[in-house]
Formats: C-alpha cells, structure tokens, sequence
C-alpha cells in the first residue's frame, strides 16, 4: 500500500543533498556537506538520508519512489564523445575519466538499491528538468517560463520550459560545449578561485572592474546566435579535461597569464571579472528577451547554479518584458533533490492541487534540552544566560547596534546556499568599519567581499530601488543613493546590496529584531551572513555553532533561548 513518501537524491559532481516529500509537500531537505563538514560535499548523501529516516520516523519500505537528479547513461554518453576532442594525447586521460566515471555510476546503483524498499521504484531523472521542476514547483505561479543555466548536465547546459499547472513543456535548448556555466567557470579559474565556488568572488570582484577594457576580447569567446548562444571553443579544453578549462591562447587573447591562488589581485583582474559579468549579463538577457517571445507569460523562474548569479537576477525587471520573478532558495545542484521529486509527484498527479513549498527552512532543529547538554561541554569557555525570546531581542538589538557581532541560531537549518535568519552571523549596517572587520576577524575572507542585508519587506522600497520582494537572497540591487552613506557596511562599492526582504509571517522573531533596530538604530535592516568561517561549512548544530564563536571574535552568541559570552582566561 502507497504511503506517499518520495525520496529525491542529486549527488556526484558537487552540493550533493537528499529531499524527503509526502504526497507533494516537501518534509526536509539537507546538504550533504552540513553533515560531513566538507564544504561542497558530492558524495552519496547517505548521512543526508539517515537523518530524514530517522526525523521523520520512516523506513525504507515505506519509500514509494526514489529519484535521482539525471541520467547517468545520457551523462556517460556525453563524456564519452566529448573527450573525443582531445586527440592522441588524451587518449589514456580520457580512458581514465570515463572509467571513473562508470565506477561511480556502478556504485551509485548499489547505494540506492541499499536504501530502498522491496516495492520502491527508482527513476532517473533528467538534470535541467529537476532544475526546473525544483523552481517552478515551488513558486506560487500557476503559469510561467523557466530557464534553466548552469555548467552541464547529460548534454543540456541551457534549458527553457513553460509551465501551466503541474505540466511542464521544454522549449528550447543549449548543448554542450556551448555553455554559459562553463564560461564563468573558465574564468573563475583563470582569475585564481576554485571553479564551482569562487564564482561568487567573481561576482563581488566585478564591480572594482571597467566592463568595457576587455570587451572585445570576450566577443572573440562568446556571441548570441538565433535565440540562443555559441562559444568559441578554440580557447576552452574543458569539454575533454578535468585538470584546466583553458588553454595558453586565453593568455594571449587577455595577454596575461592566469593568476594563480595566493597571487595579489590586479586591477587587470578586476577589469577581466567586470568584462565577463558584462558578458553573462548580454547572453542572459538575451535568452531571457527571446523566452519571453516563445511564451508571453510575464511570470519567470529561474533555476540551474547560474541563479545564484545575484547581480543579473537584480537586473531582470528593468531589461527584459518580465515583471515577475521566482528563484528558489537552492537553485543549484542541492536543490534538484526537491525538483526530481516533485517532478515525479506531479508528472503522475496531473490533476492534483499544487502545494505551497515555498518554505526554506527544511534542516535539523534542537531543542533547549540538546542546548543545555552542549552548554556544559563547554562550561570553561563559556558564560550563558537563559531569557524570554523578548528579553533576547532588546539586548541583541543593543548590541547590534552598539557594534557587535552576533551569532545568531534558531529552529531549523536553511536549505541552500544562504543565510536566511536561522544560521545567521548579525552586525550593524550603519557601522563604517563592520564591511572590514567582519571580512577580517570574523569570516576571515577576502577584503574586497560585499555582506548582505536582511530588511523588513514593507521598508524595502523605502531604502532599495526594487518594488519584487525577494525572500531568498538572490538579487542584487541598488541602494537608494540617499541611504548608501548611512549603511556603509551592506552597500558595495557599486552602490548595491543582495537583499533578503522579511515579512512578519516569514520569520516572527528576525522580524521583531528588525522591528526593534529600527526603533533603535534607526534602520529596519540588519547586516546578516551564513554562520561559518572561510572555507568551512555552515553550522549545523549547537555544538558547531559554539565552536565556530570561539575560532572567532565574534562578540556573542545567541542559541535559542540562550545567550553566550565567552569567558575571558
């Protein structure tokens, strides 16, 4: 008998996470990486898994389906005549890929049937559509166009869909190589970050950088052809290497070798960062102008890791003919463990009502018992005291605003890559020096990174030239030019900020600390970043949460009903 429990998996190239749903409304989700501590974690989510079993009291034979993000074969299919290219002398490295990646999908295979029941079902997905399906399944559109871009999946790298009630209608396509993804990785690459990480620091880099100095270099990579776009590939190695994405004409193209990791920062990178967030943008909008034509819905979701590209996202509603957009709080990798899942959900409930899952807080909880027993772990590092939720915001909202840094942790764990209330790390927007000693001594990240605000959503227009909210953090907007001196700690230096706006049912406590700052500090707006340090993952639990406050100087700590200072030796 059908108990209506999917399970949706999406795990293997990276921010692999497992989805658990019943009959449509999704329970939980999770990051591998949250469990394991490896940022970016791609492996089997099996921790993922445990947890969800076990949370919400299922076992495997109560699994009517598991999904998986994409089609192996179709992806195996891809690898094997792309490496093509490489010639001769990737004969033995292409031999090498490809049995690595048969070796995986062997495994994949015993792992799934190891957590599966006797009459579960297993599907294989497709990539893009699970992208899709995460972003349009979870808006509140009942009709709209989705556009899909991130590096690659089987062969897609770009896909558009049009969706009307639980259907969903592909459109139009990008193939492989051709793919705006692997672009901006490229160059994520050559300017010395990690590709599929160090993106985001391409992005706060841009605006240091003059767009224009290198523009007829980037025409040379890129031009749109018909709706869609083409890449020359005479410069890129990345459709048959797994080592570079480049090759030695891209030094010569920019004419300066690539930076390396610890190399310092130039202004030709600056200006190089600025030519390629310049040349997304043109190739976006140009898919997002010619969508808008096929369909003329003036509803939009954006999906695929590109939608994470905040700085497009925020331009969306001024450069093409869509005055609504919807970009889930995982559009990446992680997130297709939701959209395979609902994919399978609706594709054989064709008629039934959508569910609202638009909620982000999908993770583990704690409760003031697990609290307490973490507290006295620690009993010689710290000092605590236990207040009214009340009493915590007043002092909280005076520290804030008298200059400290707060870690802030409450109910459930976010899913996706941002900081949404509850693993937050909370400073002061108006504090000149905060952008510089949060980068500094608290994240210890790079200098030139901007932080974002959380603002309430009925004040947003006040302070932000933008009239769309957006819950999840993925917009890049301007500040209106007569507050961007008085919040100098959230406004970059191209006078903009990537905003999470805040209504009262969406977070009640995060609400009334903003209710309280404005009474205070003047701003219904707080500086808010995910609660980890560089290069580790965000905090999971109470136990993490302390330990991250004392790798740090972060000033306190508030767990709950608790509030935490450390004890000074």
């Amino acid at each position: 008998m059908s108990k209506g429990y999917i399970l949706g998996i999406s795990c293997g190239y990276h921010d692999s996470a497992a989805a658990l749903i019943k009959d449509g409304k999704v329970l939980g989700a999770v990051e591998e990486e949250r469990f394991t501590g490896i940022k970016h974690d791609s492996s089997f989510p099996i921790e993922t898994i445990k947890w969800l079993y076990s949370e919400f009291r299922i076992e495997k034979d109560d699994i009517d389906a598991i999904c998986f993000y994409e089609n192996p074969n179709l992806k195996l299919d891809r690898i094997d005549k792309s490496t093509r290219r490489g010639g001769v002398l990737n004969y033995f490295k292409r031999k090498k890929i490809l049995n690595r990646n048969e070796k995986e999908y062997k495994k994949l295979d015993t792992l799934i049937n190891s957590i599966k029941g006797n009459n579960t079902k297993i599907i294989y997905g497709d990539h893009h559509l699970s992208h899709v399906a995460y972003s349009y399944y979870t808006s509140n559109f009942d009709r709209a166009t989705i556009l899909s871009v991130d590096g690659v999946g089987e062969w897609e790298t770009t896909s558009m869909y049009y969706g009307e009630g639980n259907r969903l209608v592909k459109i139009g396509t990008v193939n492989f190589p051709h793919s705006l993804g692997m672009l901006y990785s490229s160059f994520t690459a050559f300017l010395g970050f990690k590709p599929n990480e160090g993106e985001y620091k391409v992005m706060g880099l841009a605006p240091y950088g003059d767009s224009t100095k290198y523009e007829k270099q980037f025409s040379k990579l890129i031009y749109p052809k018909g709706d869609s776009y083409e890449i020359n590939m005479s410069y890129f190695t990345y459709d048959y290497s797994d080592e570079i994405m480049f090759n030695e004409k891209l030094s010569r193209l920019f004419k300066i070798v690539n930076r390396l990791p610890e190399d310092e920062l130039t202004q030709e990178h600056k200006d190089i960062a600025a030519g390629l967030q310049s040349t997304y943008e043109k190739i976006f909008f140009h898919l997002l102008n010619n969508l808008y034509v096929k369909k003329q819905t003036h509803n939009l979701c954006l999906s695929g890791g590109c939608a994470y590209n905040g700085t497009a996202n925020g331009k969306i509603l001024k450069n093409t003919n869509f005055n609504r957009v919807y970009i889930p709080p995982a559009p990446s990798d992680a997130g297709s463990a939701i959209g395979c899942a609902l994919h399978y959900h609706y594709s054989t409930n064709l008629k039934s009502n959508r569910i609202d899952n638009s909620y982000p807080y999908l993770g583990p909880h704690y409760t003031n018992d697990d609290v307490e027993k973490v507290l006295k772990e620690f009993e010689n590092d710290v000092w605590f005291t236990k207040k009214l939720h009340s009493e915590i915001i007043d002092d909280i909202a005076q520290e804030i605003t008298e200059g400290n840094v707060v870690g802030w942790f409450q109910g459930r764990m976010e899913f996706g890559a941002r900081a949404l209330g509850n693993r937050s790390i909370l400073a002061n927007p108006r504090d000149p020096q905060m952008k510089s000693r949060v980068n500094r001594v608290i994240k210890k990240r790079e200098g030139f990174r901007p932080f974002a605000p959380i603002v309430k959503l009925e004040e947003q227009l006040k302070y932000f030239d933008y009239t769309e909210s957006v819950p999840y953090m993925n917009q890049v907007i301007q500040v209106r030019k007569e507050y961007q001196k008085d919040l100098p700690a959230i406004t970059h230096i191209d006078g903009s900020a990537r905003i999470q706006s805040l209504g009262n049912s969406g977070h009640s406590l995060m609400y009334k600390l903003l209710n309280k700052l404005q009474s205070i500090n003047g701003y219904p707006i707080v500086l808010n970043t995910s609660f980890n340090l560089k290069d580790q993952t965000m905090v999971l639990d109470p136990k993490s949460a302390i330990q991250t406050f004392l790798n740090c100087e972060m000033d306190t700590l508030v767990i709950h009903n608790y509030i935490l200072k450390k004890k000074i030796l």
